[in-house]
């Protein structure tokens, strides 16, 4: 309660501190090339007095700016790399146009031609790493998924599971919030073409979400605006069949601004996949051999659209409503061979697999952002209504075709799922003195999912439940939470102190009358701390604590997860606790002219941790279950730079060791174990004669061997080619994933009964041709808000 009314009282108070607004003065200008006169993108505009950093912004895709001054006399700096920089004193009474401003390029001629510096793809702060999009080619005309994919230390699985390091605990938020998309594995929902920059934080303080031990990959949109109107149009074709189109528009008038986008997307996938399983039954040996053929299909299509509204200078009303579709429909074909010791085979099936799961997700989300300017201070209240639907449907026919020619069984399930999240939240900023910072907040959250399954097998022309494979499952949780986080930073140093406590209620109701429901209550405390020193302009360190909690996914706590393959069944665990995790991390940043370069060193310890127990019955039957184990360890010692070796090209690359060691008994088993890990990627980006921009990336990810399963190392080259024309107002982009198709994934399981081993190739070499239009004129960045959770 005291955090309540300390909340209360701060923003009364600074309400009425800003009866008074102070005038602001609007700045326009353009920032043009001075040899070709093309306007420079993201040029950084910057507003001093008496040699004091005011203010500042970036220009858009057409080089224009607007920034917003009280009125008095400014310093302007106006800056890009690879040309010189150069400032002009302001005296601001009125609104301003300054017109065009050029830059001269510092370019050199290399053998006729003129190389200029590339945008940069990744920049290094010490509280995060923030990865450039807009200068990514590999990703343009996908998804969200191959933007993450192509950010160092990031990975996302062929189901769409996102991991940081190697570790799949990781919260994606969506600006700064969380989204149904990114809780459910389906970030295919957003195009790249709306994405702007992903931020990753591997050590966030108290004032974002608690969840996931891995940290925070956040994605921000692009929100655009225009002083009367603009936006872009794109469309993609592929090899295998890929089409995509999007579009998006913004207009302002007056006090507000309308903003929207839309896509449509029609997308095929074909994978091939090997298995063997060496079994120890008590008939004798059994050797299992599989081979898979699966054409996987995508129809999607998304829309968002929303306003904001501002009566007065600092208020801002902002709503939105954005929708999601996509049908999974996917056919494979699968052989099994069941050979005995001596390789006599024993039984030939034919598995015929239709996968249908069309599923639709929703969001409403209402803001209020008000800047209190005469003393620094802000307020953002946040409403949002997440709610989806899936419905997964599930047909296998296995005929036999030795020793006897007939069907042999048919399957069928069908789980239907559904959910329903409400979220407010209230985030405060003060300003302490001149150096200092406080920010407290309230969360309320309330989260509701339910899936009914049921699982049959054909006998005698009709069908019967299948293993008692069939209920109801209602999913109720709910967390309220608050923070406190003040921050304070002075010459050469810097420190950060919050502290956050989240208290959360489970109910989990079971529709099985032999089944308790399971109830859980738990409060939790969530410090964080950060110290930063600064050795010189170029070289500063920091070193920092954090505990943050991973809470259990849905399908982990579903009872039933489905039946691909009639020799393996995966089940959830509807008891299964929340893990908790204290990271400690070091880290330096050193920033130079060519090279900027980040070493680190990190300490996971994960009490609670998830693994996977795997069983195999009398008839051979393999079953997953998850469970929680004592503790993880987890050491990183990593680099990640980027370095330009000549004006116009740009190498970067992150690389990183790690070793695990886990500790835990379940059921009598000892699932203590240890292994060492290295992981890299090395990008290459530059210009080409005729101004054509190319990208290529190479990652490679290692190994990783727990006690009862492992993935073997795979690697993979992705690259791109672009070039614009018409003023940059007309892109065409030719981007290649999975070059030669060199990514095929590995792994299997080691059991005293049984080994398994297979080899997957989920996604083909992908080439991608993607045109883009920019509309209108005048596109401004919206003003964006604080957006924390």
């Amino acid at each position: 309660m005291r955090i309540i009314f300390n909340l209360l009282a701060l923003v009364i108070a600074s309400s009425l501190s800003a009866t008074t607004l102070p005038v602001k003065i609007e700045l326009t200008g353009r920032i043009i090339d001075a040899d070709y006169n093309i306007p420079l993108e993201f040029a950084t505009v910057s507003a001093y007095s008496n040699q004091k950093l005011i203010s500042g912004t970036v220009t858009d895709s057409l080089g224009k700016f607007l920034i917003r001054l009280p009125k008095g006399e400014y310093t302007l700096k106006y800056e890009f790399i690879g040309y010189s920089s150069i400032e002009k004193t302001y005296d601001l009474r009125t609104d301003l146009d300054v017109g065009d401003v050029s830059l001269s390029s510092t370019a050199v001629e290399l053998e006729g031609a003129t190389v200029t510096a590339e945008r940069s793809r990744m920049s290094l702060k010490l509280d995060k790493q923030v990865f450039d999009v807009g200068a990514d080619i590999t990703s343009q005309g996908g998804t969200a998924n191959e933007v993450l994919d192509n950010v160092p230390m990031v990975n996302v699985s062929p189901e769409g599971e996102v991991s940081l390091r190697g570790n799949a605990s990781v919260k994606v938020l969506i600006n700064g919030k969380p989204s149904a998309l990114a809780d459910n594995n389906a970030l295919q929902g957003i195009p790249a073409s709306n994405i702007a920059k992903v931020e990753l934080m591997t050590n966030p303080s108290a004032k974002y979400e608690a969840s996931g031990t891995a940290g925070i990959i956040n994605i921000i949109l692009k929100d655009k605006t225009t002083q009367n109107w603009g936006g872009q149009v794109s469309a993609s074709v592929g090899i295998p069949t890929d089409y995509r189109l999007n579009g998006n528009f913004s207009r302002t008038k007056d006090k507000f601004t309308f903003f929207g986008n839309a896509g449509v997307r029609y997308s095929n996938y074909y994978s091939t996949g090997e298995a063997e399983r060496i079994s120890l039954l008590p008939d004798g040996k059994q050797i299992l051999r599989e081979t898979l053929d699966q054409d996987r299909n995508d129809k999607a299509g998304n829309m968002f659209f929303g306003f904001d509204y501002r009566p007065t200078e600092s208020t801002t009303l902002s709503a939105s409503y954005s929708y999601y579709h996509q049908t999974n429909d996917d056919l494979s074909d699968v052989n099994y061979t069941f050979n005995d010791d001596s390789e006599t085979l024993q039984r030939d099936w034919n598995q015929s697999y239709d996968y249908l799961e069309p599923e639709n997700y929703h969001q409403i989300e209402a803001t209020l952002a008000q800047d209190f300017n005469k003393d620094g201070s802000s307020l953002l209240i946040l409403f949002q209504n997440d709610f989806w639907d899936n419905d997964e449907m599930e047909l296998t026919i296995v005929d036999e075709k030795f020793p006897s020619m007939s069907e042999a069984f048919q399957l069928r399930n069908r789980n239907f799922e559904s959910s329903n999240d409400y979220l407010l939240q209230c985030d405060y900023e003060q300003k302490l003195g001149e150096f200092g910072k406080l920010e407290i907040g309230l969360r309320g959250e309330m989260r509701i999912i339910s899936s009914d399954y049921i699982s049959e097998i054909k006998e005698d022309d009709n069908f019967q439940v299948y293993r008692n494979l069939d209920n109801m499952v209602d999913y109720y949780e709910r967390i309220a939470a608050a923070y406190s986080q003040y921050s304070f930073e002075k010459d050469k140093w810097g420190i950060q102190l919050g502290l956050r406590s989240e208290y959360t209620n489970v109910l989990v109701q079971d529709d099985k009358v032999e089944t308790n429901d399971i109830k859980k209550s738990y409060n939790w405390l969530f410090p964080s701390t950060t110290l930063s020193y600064k050795f010189s302009e170029k070289l500063n360190a920091s070193i920092g604590y954090s505990k943050r909690i991973q809470r259990p996914r849905f399908y982990q706590l579903n009872p039933f997860g489905g039946i691909d393959n009639p020799n393996e069944i995966r089940f959830g665990n509807p008891d299964l606790d929340p893990s908790y995790r204290d990271l400690y991390e070091v880290k330096m940043l050193y920033n130079g002219e060519k090279l900027t370069f980040s070493p680190y060193l990190t300490a996971h310890y994960i009490d609670g941790f998830y693994d996977t127990q795997v069983l195999q019955d009398s008839t051979g039957l393999v079953t997953y279950f998850p469970i929680n184990l004592e503790q993880e360890r987890i050491l990183v010692a990593g680099v990640t730079l980027t370095y330009e070796p000549i004006p116009g090209w740009q190498i970067t690359g992150d690389a990183n060791v790690a070793e695990f060691r886990q500790t835990g008994f379940y059921e009598g088993v000892d699932f203590g174990n240890s292994f060492e890990t290295f992981s890299g990627e090395i990008g290459l980006r530059g210009k080409l004669p005729k101004d054509i921009r190319m990208q290529a990336t190479f990652y490679y990810y290692g190994g990783q061997r727990y006690l009862q399963s492992y993935r073997d190392a795979y690697y993979g080259i992705n690259g791109g080619l672009s070039r614009n024309f018409l003023s940059d107002r007309l892109q065409i982009s030719l981007n290649v994933r999975n070059l030669f198709g060199l990514s095929v994934y590995k792994g299997g399981a080691t059991l005293p009964t049984f080994t398994n081993s297979y080899a997957r190739v989920w996604q083909q070499q992908r080439i991608g041709l993607t045109v883009a239009w920019d509309i209108g004129a005048d596109v401004r960045v919206r003003r964006a808000r604080g957006r924390i959770r």
